[in-house]
Parts: C-alpha cells; sequence; structure tokens
C-alpha cells in the first residue's frame, strides 16, 4: 500500500482556484488549466477548487469537468468564509512540491505559470505575478477604478507591511510546498487583506521572494468593491501591524 507521504511526493504541483459564485466564469477557465497542466505535469499535478460557500452551480460544474480530466478535487466550504479563508484551506489541503494559487476569473492566464516555474527554479521561495512592474513583453488591461486603487493600497502597503513587492493583490502567486504549509498555517486574514500578510509573514521570515510581471487582463464579474473592501483591506493592513506586535503570529506558530 502507498504511504500517504509517498502520495505526496508524486505530486510536484498543485493549482489551487478559490471559487464564490463563480458558475459563469470558472468553467471556461478550469478548462484551460486542466488542458494545460495535463499536457505539462500530468498525473504529477492535482488541480483544487474551494467552493467558497456558493450558492449557485460553482460545484457542479466543477464536479463535471473533475470527474472527465480526474486532475480535480473539490473542497466546499459550508458558507462564505472569504478568499483568504479559501486559498488558505486550498494550500494546507495540497500535496505538491509547488503550491500555485489562481483567481477563478483567468484574469492572469494559467500559461503565465512558465514564467513564475524559473523563479522558484533559481532559488526563490515565492514567485509572485505582477500587474506594476514595467515590461514590453507583458499586457495589462484593467479598469481606471482599479488602477486607482490598487496604485493607492500598494503604496500603503510597501509603507506597512511588505516594502519590496509592488503588487501584492494580483491572485496568481507560486509558493515552495514547505513554505506554504509555514505561511497558511499562520495567515489568520480571512479576507483580501490576506495577500499582504501572507507575505508580510513571508519577509519577517526572510523568505526570498521575487516578482515576475505577468499578462492580465479584467474580466468582468469581479466580486471586489471598489469602495468596501477598500476599506476593509486598509483596516486589514494595521490588523497585520498589531498581531505582529501582539506576538500572534508567534502565538500561533508555537501551537501548530
Amino acid at each position: 500500500m502507498t504511504s500517504s507521504g509517498a502520495e505526496s511526493s508524486l505530486i510536484k504541483l498543485s493549482v489551487i482556484i478559490p471559487a464564490y459564485n463563480e458558475a459563469k466564469r470558472l468553467p471556461k477557465y478550469l478548462t484551460a488549466v486542466v488542458q494545460y497542466i495535463a499536457e505539462k505535469f500530468g498525473s504529477a499535478a492535482e488541480i483544487l477548487v474551494v467552493d467558497d460557500g456558493s450558492i449557485d452551480e460553482t460545484a457542479a460544474l466543477t464536479l463535471k469537468i473533475g470527474k472527465e480530466s480526474g486532475l480535480v478535487r473539490v473542497i466546499r466550504l459550508e458558507r462564505n468564509r472569504g478568499k483568504g479563508y479559501a486559498v488558505k484551506t486550498g494550500m494546507l489541503a495540497a500535496k505538491g512540491g509547488l503550491r500555485l494559487f489562481t483567481d477563478a476569473d483567468g484574469a492572469t492566464p494559467i500559461e503565465e505559470l512558465c514564467k513564475l516555474l524559473p523563479a522558484i527554479e533559481a532559488g526563490a521561495d515565492i514567485a509572485v505575478a505582477s500587474r506594476a512592474l514595467q515590461d514590453d513583453s507583458r499586457s495589462v488591461d484593467s479598469r481606471l477604478s482599479r488602477r486607482i486603487m490598487g496604485t493607492c493600497f500598494n503604496l500603503l502597503v510597501r509603507s506597512l507591511a511588505v516594502p519590496e513587492i509592488f503588487d501584492t493583490q494580483c491572485g496568481f502567486k507560486l509558493f515552495r510546498g514547505d513554505v506554504a504549509d509555514r505561511l497558511f498555517n499562520l495567515q489568520q486574514i480571512p479576507g483580501f487583506g490576506f495577500d499582504p500578510e501572507v507575505l508580510f509573514l513571508a519577509h519577517k521570515m526572510s523568505c526570498r521572494v521575487v516578482e515576475i510581471p505577468v499578462n492580465w487582463q479584467d474580466v468582468a464579474g469581479s466580486k471586489v468593491d471598489v469602495i468596501k473592501d477598500s476599506a476593509r483591506m486598509f483596516k486589514d493592513l494595521f490588523t497585520i501591524r498589531m498581531n505582529w506586535h501582539k506576538g500572534a503570529y508567534t502565538q500561533a506558530d508555537a501551537g501548530k
């Protein structure tokens, strides 16, 4: 009988996709992910869709695609907990030596993974896709409101949490498996503010983080409310600093 540890060692890559009421956008992207991952990694990969309490057909459509491919697992949360909680759930359930999380809308094409992998192979612990870095080979198409929100938020992030990263919010990040286990076990913020929290912890742990410019296109149907979610994320930045000064992350690490 194959041990669970041996099974885990056979998985080179886990792809985690958080999804909340994504019946319209996810199937097309998930099909593309399945095709790309099957071609590049075959059975040495897994795709985990974390259904964050959806009330539409997200789970049913995902299960259908998963049954056809054999690569997809669905983790269903009983209620909507937030993107950060869904990503954490997927990361800690994953078995891959490398773990990528990507947004369900497919704003960053799965093919951009080929830009992140060399950074990990060169010794990075985390490769972060970026819409902010300048590169003639990339294309970024986003709404003005999102660009303004992103610019303001990332200025504050660099001041309060992660000084070296210009785009913490792009939903396409690749982690070494052992690094993901450590960071996501410590993560406490369940909403959109989890990105700077995880990268803040990576900075404090002296992880090597590399930012890579990627192609990105705004996809209709975003769940982000520019006003409300911006306010929540600003609040989350102060929560991160407070948690650090109170020793909340150290206590969580000790209690694992």
